[in-house]
Parts: C-alpha cells; structure tokens; sequence
C-alpha cells in the first residue's frame, strides 16, 4: 500500500529535525571532477564521493530513490565519457567501478550502516577496486599485444618497414646502438655500401649457429643419430634371422636393414625438425636475410650431414666387424641418400606451412610418418610382395626411392619395380607444392 502525503510529510519533517537530510545540500559536491574521472591512478574516491553527496543531498528513503539518484550519477558519467571521448577501455573501467561502488553501498544502506559518516567506505571497495584494476590493465596489456602483432602482420605482407614507439628510459640506449651500428657500417668496404648480404653467407652462417646450438644442447640427439639406427636394424635383422632368412634377393639382411632403417630415420629427423624449426625460429627473423624457409632448410642440411657422417661409420664400422658389405657404387648411393633427404626437406616444409594454419597438425605428423613408412620399402621391397599386392606399395615414391638406393648400393640387386622417372617427378612436384604452401604461408610467421 502506498503512503499518503501525510506520511510523507510527517517523514521529511522528522529527517529535517534529525539533521540528516537537507534537500540540495553538498550541490558543489555532486560534480564528477573530468580531470581526476579518467586518471590512470584514479582512486575510487573520484566517484565514491560525488555519488554519497548527491545521494545526501537528495531525497534516498526508498530504493527508487536511491536508484534515481545512481541512474543520474550514471548519465553524469556516461556524458564525460562522450566529452571526454575516453578510450572505450577506460569508459569500461570507469562505468564497471560505478556499478561495483553503487552495489556495494547499497548493501551496506540496506543493512543500517551508518553511510554518511565522515570518512565512511565500502569495507570490500578497496580490494574489489583493485581486482577491477588488474583486470582492466590485463586488457589494456592485452589490446597492445594484438594491435603489435597486427602491425608487424600488416608491415611483413606489405614489405614495409615496421616503426615501434620505443619507451622514455630506452630511447638513450637506442641512440647508442644506432651510433654503434653507424660506426660498423662506416667500417664496412664502399663496393659493400647498400647491398644485401648474400643467401649463401647467410645460409652458412645459420648453418655454423645451429651447429652450435646442437653442440650446446643437443648431444643427446646426436647420439641418437647413430643409436637409434642400430636399435631399429637390430630389430629388423632379428626378424629374417629368426625367420631363418640371411639374403634377401642378394642382399644380407644386415645390409638391407642398415639401407632401409637408417635413410628413414634419416628422413623423419629431416621431416620434424625442418617443420618445427618453420614455425618456431620466430626470434631469428628480425636478422637480415633470414628467412622461415631459410631455416628448415638449415635443418634439413645440417641432418643430412650428419646422416652421411653415420652412414660411413656405422658401414666402416660393420665391415671392420664382418657383419656389413661395402657398396657397389659410393657415388650413387650417396646420391640417393641426399636425394631421400631432399624428400624428408619437402614434407618438412610442407608441414610446417600447413601449421601455421592450423597450429595442432604438428601432433598429427607422426601419424602419417608412421602410414608412409608402411609404404616406404623400408622393411621389405616390392619384389617379395605377390604380383596383385605391388601396386599398393608402388604408389608412393618413396617406396621407389629406397629400392633405388638398395639397387645402387647391392651389386645383385636390380629392382624391376622402381622407376627413377617417377621418384624424381614425384620429388619436383613435391617440392613445388612445398614452395607453392610457403609463399602462403610466409605471411602468417611473424617475428618475435
């Protein structure tokens, strides 16, 4: 039921007497200060205070009151905003501070606390304030994240150079650097004024870094280089051994699981560190030159490096033992090596391009390495196989690649199955889909 006037009469009569309320009193306070609304270190206090004293100052008996009172203070605010053309962060900021204050002293008018004391606050406002603060500066943080990561995007698709606000205390120690860097230029010969440095120079200094690095970090892995294709021939021998098999179509079975167990392992290292190192050698692309196709093809040179180094020890090493035959031609099984690792560079590639679309294909490459290395004559050739059967291991060029390099390296061994044409126009199309994939790609790998 609704008061009569008498009552409300009665009412404001008893408020005068008490001292409490006085209609427009603290008017001078009720104005939300613009210069301290929107400081970056405003306190709540910057709208605590003006929305207490015209709630004082006006009638807050009942909750429509009250929320007349915060809807004004409301569209107080929101037209310094439009004045003040805030940024749309900070009007967020300021317009969610508002909220939390008005929940908060309602909470505690409702519950009889005594609001218009001198010095009265919120108990929870201070450290609901700062929870909105870290909050905001999170977003903050994270708007300049993605408008810098927009704009090296924008300037790497549009080969131009890319201009960074540089902060107050760093603009001395860039001065310095680039009066250092004025001096090697200076030091440089004229002919080399202005030019690019070469790709090769570039190339083999990358090759030389990444040594290095393998050297520092990665001995384990080179170790492996020479374990893991003994542990997978061991595997593979066993096999025929146990199966009373010794030659296989002229060949030992030591030999034959060397061939077959070391080029593929040879060519997934290849294949997983060239797309790995596509999509995460960010860091080296502020260099000049440097490129992400620069860098898988580092990889990719470096492993068939090693790859060649442990071929020639692990058969100098089994030939010292009796257990490994030499090659009919060193010449033209090297070459198929190289060219099996050429393989392995083009699906790396192919890869990593294809990741950077779609970060979480790296987890699946695995998968068809293993579906491909089925198909890869890497644990039997085409020729054991019955005739209706050949086809499904024939279609891919891999599995010609090796019956090649067995063909090259076993003087009994001629393959009728693999065909040099088609491993070598199935390599040129594969490599060109690769390239085509990076130019695609190249965009969307930015600098760090």
């Amino acid at each position: 039921m609704s008061k009569s006037n008498e009552e409300r009469i009665k009412g404001w009569r008893s408020r005068r007497e008490d001292g409490n309320y006085t209609v427009g009193s603290g008017v001078a306070d009720w104005r939300l200060d613009p210069a301290a609304l929107f400081e970056a270190r405003a306190t709540p206090a910057v709208l605590f205070k003006p929305l207490i004293a015209r709630l004082q100052g006006e009638p807050h008996d009942s909750v429509a009151a009250r929320r007349a009172v915060y809807e004004a203070v409301q569209a107080e605010l929101e037209a310094e905003i439009a004045r003040s053309a805030v940024d749309e962060n900070l009007a967020g900021f300021s317009r969610r501070r508002l909220r939390i204050i008005v929940r908060l002293l309602e909470q505690d008018i409702r519950a009889g606390v005594a609001v218009f004391e001198p010095g009265y606050m919120p108990a929870k406002l201070v450290a609901e304030d700062e929870r909105l603060a870290v909050a905001h500066a999170r977003r903050v943080e994270r708007r300049k994240q993605d408008e810098a990561r927009e704009a090296r995007r924008h300037a790497s698709r549009n080969d131009i150079a890319l201009e960074i606000e540089v902060e107050q205390d760093e603009a001395g120690d860039l001065a310095i650097l680039r009066d250092r860097l004025r001096v090697l230029h200076e030091g440089r010969p004229p002919d080399m004024a202005g030019k690019v440095r070469p790709a090769g120079r570039t190339l083999m200094a990358m090759f030389i870094y990444q040594l290095r690095e393998m050297q520092g970090e990665s001995r384990i892995a080179l170790v492996w280089a020479l374990v893991g294709p003994v542990v997978l021939l061991t595997l593979i021998s066993s096999l025929y051994i146990l199966m009373g098999t010794h030659y296989i179509m002229g060949m030992d079975v030591q030999t034959f699981a060397l061939l077959g167990a070391t080029t593929w392992i040879m060519f997934r290292q290849i294949a997983f560190r060239s797309s790995t190192a596509y999509v995460s050698a960010r860091g080296l692309l502020n260099f000049q030159g440097v490129t992400p196709l620069m860098c898988a093809l580092v990889q990719s040179l470096i492993y068939v490096s090693v790859y060649l180094v442990v071929f020639a020890v692990l058969i100098g090493a089994g030939h010292a033992l009796g257990l490994i035959t030499l090659p009919v031609s060193w010449a033209g099984f090297m070459l198929f090596v190289v060219l099996m690792g050429c393989c392995g560079a083009a699906m790396g590639l192919l890869f990593g391009t294809i990741a950077t679309f779609w970060r979480f294909f790296l987890r699946l490459a695995p998968i068809i390495e293993r579906f491909l290395q089925i198909f890869a004559s890497v644990f039997f050739v085409s020729e054991q196989f019955p005739e209706q059967l050949r086809p499904w291991v024939l279609w891919s060029p891999f599995a010609h690649g090796m019956q090649l390099l067995r063909s090259a390296y076993f003087p009994a061994y001629q393959s009728h199955d693999a065909s040099l044409g088609y491993f070598l126009t199935s390599l040129v199309f594969l490599m060109v889909v690769a390239l085509m994939a990076e130019t695609l790609a190249r965009p969307r790998v930015q600098p760090m």
